[in-house]
Formats: C-alpha cells, structure tokens, sequence
C-alpha cells in the first residue's frame, strides 16, 4: 500500500466522524503559544503599525507573504524577532511588494508577495530566513504530511480582538488536491494546497494570512483563504511555495 494512498485513506476516515465532532470555531484549538526562536523565520506585517498579516524571512532585505495582504495602499513594515507583538521588536520598512503578476483577487490564485525591505534584518536566535524548495526539483506530494502554521491570528473566528499578541502554531495535514477540490466545488487551483484536519477545531484565520506553512523547516505554503476559520470538512488553502517557487527566483534572485 502506497504511503499516499495511506494518507488518503487516514482523512477519508477522520471525515466519517464528523457527525459526532461538535464544531469549536477555533484556531489553536490543540495547539500552542510558542517562542520566536522556534520560528525565527516568522514575521508580523503591518499597516500603518498595526498588525494585518504574516510574512516569511527569505533573505536579509526579502520576505514573502500573500497577495491579499496589500489590498490598500500604504505604508506597510515588517516586525521581526518577536514573539509577544507588545514586545519592541525590530521593525523595518517595505519598500516595495512584488505581487505575483498573475494574481487574481476573485479567485485568489497565485497569492503571493515579495516583500522587498528598506533595510537588512541582521539575523539572530530570534530572527532565521526559512528554507525553500529547491528550484526546478522534482514535486513532492505532501499529501497526508504534517505541516506547521503560525501567526498572531485570532483565536477564535468570532472574536472581537483583531488579533493575539502572542505568536501561536498548530500541526495540520495536507489534504489531497482532488478532494480538496471537491470540498471547494473546483476552486482549488493548482497554485493552491489546502491542509487542516477534518473535524475542525484547529485552523489558521484572520490575521494569520501571509504567513508559513513549513514542514522539516521547508517553506512548502503560504496562508491564503478557506471557508471561515476551523470549520469542520472546511480545510485551509494555501499557495503552493513549490508552484511559484520560479516566481520568488525571478523577482527576488533566490
């Protein structure tokens, strides 16, 4: 039996229970408060200095982040080295957003964005680039693969904060694309992976978008959109690093 097959049928199963799983609306539900030196590569983007998205070292002076992200107009920065936003940080100007020329705003396909920095962030402990696929390498199925998301998101879909202070992260699988797909009556594109666990309860939200999906310490996703936040049968969608990687090697030299 192939592993993927054993993947897809360990989510099938986890469907079967929905029925009996009373649905929380949360995010974190199962997962925790976790220090920026676990996540060095983590960053919050803000407008106007206030927390809206995540975003991901790549490089001193360049981070990635969505698409979405950079609907209005503005002064946008980046903190980094943080794990309690509170907290003074370093805080850099971006100096230009690259979106992804193909971007669609409708659909959200090709959700990405390079963050081009005023200055370089001098790297620590607390501040890491992340990793990336290699470029032109072989796709790896990630079906059934753990992966581990991050943010300072809400913590509950209905909450009135706009955000946590803390910085927060949850394990989710990766679902298969054509079910997947389904779920989406076709929107998943393939630009696009979606990763959460069946019965809902633990999810990425509002104010996580823009932030990673790494497995191993890999860059494989991006937060972009899904249906509310922790929903049962309602996984989350993620930009697929390993689609666009020729994006961030063409515009950001990486």
């Amino acid at each position: 039996m192939s592993f993927q097959f054993y993947a897809v049928m360990q989510i099938l199963l986890l469907l079967l229970v929905l029925p009996s799983v009373k649905c929380v609306g949360s995010r974190i539900v199962g997962g925790v408060s976790v220090p920026i030196a676990k996540y060095p590569y983590q960053l919050s983007l803000r407008y106007q200095g206030s927390h809206i998205c995540g975003a991901t070292i790549l490089a001193p002076q360049l981070a990635i982040s969505a698409a979405h992200c950079f609907e209005t107009e503005g002064a946008y920065s980046v903190k980094a080295g943080v794990s309690d936003l509170a907290e003074p940080g370093v805080v850099v100007h971006v100096t230009k957003a690259q979106i992804h020329p193909l971007h669609n705003s409708n659909s959200n396909d090709y959700d990405v964005a390079l963050l081009f920095l005023a200055s370089p962030l001098a790297f620590s402990d607390d501040v890491r680039p992340v990793h990336l696929p290699p470029i032109g390498g072989p796709y790896v199925v990630l079906t059934g693969t753990l992966g581990k998301t991050s943010g300072w998101g809400k913590t509950h879909q209905h909450s009135k904060e706009a955000h946590s202070s803390r910085l927060n992260m949850v394990e989710l699988p990766v679902w298969d694309q054509e079910y997947c797909a389904d779920v989406y009556y076709g929107q998943i594109t393939r630009r696009m992976f979606c990763a959460g666990w069946p019965q809902g309860g633990r999810d990425s939200c509002q104010g996580d978008s823009g932030g990673p999906f790494v497995i191993e310490g890999v860059l494989y996703g991006i937060v972009s959109t899904g249906m509310g936040c922790a929903e049962p049968g309602y996984p989350g969608v993620y930009t697929d690093v390993q689609v666009i990687r020729s994006f961030i090697a063409e515009y950001g030299g990486i």
